[in-house]
């Protein structure tokens, strides 16, 4: 198993693999780029008596204005790119293009990215419901299809069906509901939540392309592409957050199709990827308040682990089988149970990447500007009061590494922090 994972770093096999290569080694200098100019701001942010408060704010905004207009730019280059390498590869024989699924599936997407584009323009009730009407429309002709294909075409065999429907029921259902349990907030998708996700889905798509290792039967180590759904989640809610990332799911769906049932389409695709919105669960219920970090990683913990238990399910009754030839090859039987051979497969690479995303989300939590900017357009801070979050001025800093800086706080502080605290949490 482990000799046929394939890894990145200096993969010249062939045009897609040298893409592959190139784009992880263009991230990792654009993430050291993007730490070494946020570490010089911060310590010229600590140590220069030159530059006013107001002067580094703006310092800051640009900077991170100008990181993201790189990273869609970097973002909207490797999706064509890497569009391009999979109709070449297809072209050449090297990879195999189902168009029972193919076609589906990208008007799907087109649906989705219509409805968008359209709700954003237009966010009335009506043009909603008929965004939605086409969406289900498209979503049913996939499902469809899927079964079509399962049982007249080329797909695989599943050991079970019945698991495979029950277990991706009652997954999707615990999903929901844990989304609406940990989400207090009611309200519908606007025009910033849009722009935002679409922004989040990009960036997480392309991502998705920046592989470190990928595994024999399906399954990647990719450089933090769950980062930017989380987020998402984190600063909209578990609702949205859940939403966002099915669609993203159709899209992995797309970009790398292991699909053999509609069962497991659900499983491996749709409601694996949409927990990644689960990410917002622990801000959502107010836990550990004033300690963004650890909201994030908990939540992150938590996403990753629905998405472990999807994966699990999926490989336990789809690809199950599969198992009893990895036994023989390493001499260990227990590989033939496919619930073990499942947990083992889904470790070596679900765990290593929610190890990478926390290492990366750590380092973007570390920048004060980048945590009061995600405070500032979180829909999350609506039911929250900023005494809860260690709420300061612009122009004082406190120990939390946390603290929310409120928006309406423009005026020169005086005078002593703890007593500074405490207007804060009077107004």
């Amino acid at each position: 198993m482990l000799e046929d994972v394939k890894n990145y770093f200096a993969n010249f096999d062939g045009t897609t693999n040298i893409c592959r290569t190139v784009a992880l080694w263009v991230t990792i200098a654009l993430v050291i780029a993007f730490i070494t100019t946020k570490v010089y701001a911060a310590v010229l942010e600590r140590k220069s008596k030159k530059y006013s408060v107001d002067d580094i704010a703006r310092t800051n905004g640009i900077i991170n204005g100008a990181w993201i207009t790189v990273a869609l730019i970097v973002a909207v280059a490797f999706i064509v790119t890497f569009s391009a390498c999979y109709f070449v590869d297809v072209a050449r024989g090297e990879d195999v293009l189902v168009l029972i699924l193919f076609y589906p599936l990208s008007v799907l997407i087109v649906a989705v990215v219509a409805s968008a584009i359209t709700i954003f323009v237009k966010p009335i009730k009506l043009v909603k419901i008929i965004c939605a009407a086409v969406c289900g429309a498209a979503l049913i002709a996939v499902l469809v299809c899927m079964i079509v294909y399962y049982v007249f075409g080329d797909a695989g065999k599943a050991l079970s069906n019945i698991g495979l429907y029950i277990s991706a029921v009652i997954i999707a259902a615990g999903v929901a509901v844990f989304a609406i349990f940990a989400d207090k907030n009611y309200k519908p998708f606007d025009t910033r939540a849009i722009a935002f996700a679409a922004v989040c889905v990009a960036m997480s798509f392309a991502l998705s392309y920046v592989r470190i290792f990928k595994m024999p039967m399906g399954g990647s180590i990719t450089f933090a592409s769950m980062l930017p759904l989380m987020l998402f989640a984190f600063m909209f809610g578990t609702r949205k957050g859940v939403l966002v990332g099915a669609v993203y799911g159709v899209l992995q769906a797309v970009q790398d199709p292991w699909i053999i049932h509609p069962a497991q389409f659900a499983l491996d695709y749709l409601v694996a990827f949409a927990s990644i919105g689960l990410t917002g669960c622990i801000r959502g219920l107010g836990l550990f308040n004033g300690k963004m970090r650890t909201q994030f990683a908990l939540g992150a913990v938590i996403a990753c682990a629905f998405r472990f238990i999807n994966h699990y399910f999926a490989g336990v009754f789809a690809f199950g089988e599969y198992g009893k030839g990895f036994a023989s090859e390493y001499a260990m039987p227990l590989l033939a149970n496919e619930y073990f051979y499942s947990f083992v497969y889904q470790c070596l690479y679900i765990i290593p990447e929610l190890a990478i995303v926390i290492a990366v989300s750590m380092l973007v939590f570390a920048s004060t500007t980048m945590r009061r900017q995600i405070d500032r357009y979180s829909e999350q801070n609506s039911a929250r009061k900023p005494a809860e979050t260690g709420g300061t001025t612009d122009n004082v800093k406190i120990p939390d590494d946390d603290a929310f800086v409120p928006q309406n706080q423009k005026e020169p502080v005086t005078g002593d922090v703890s007593e500074t605290k405490s207007d804060v949490a009077r107004n």
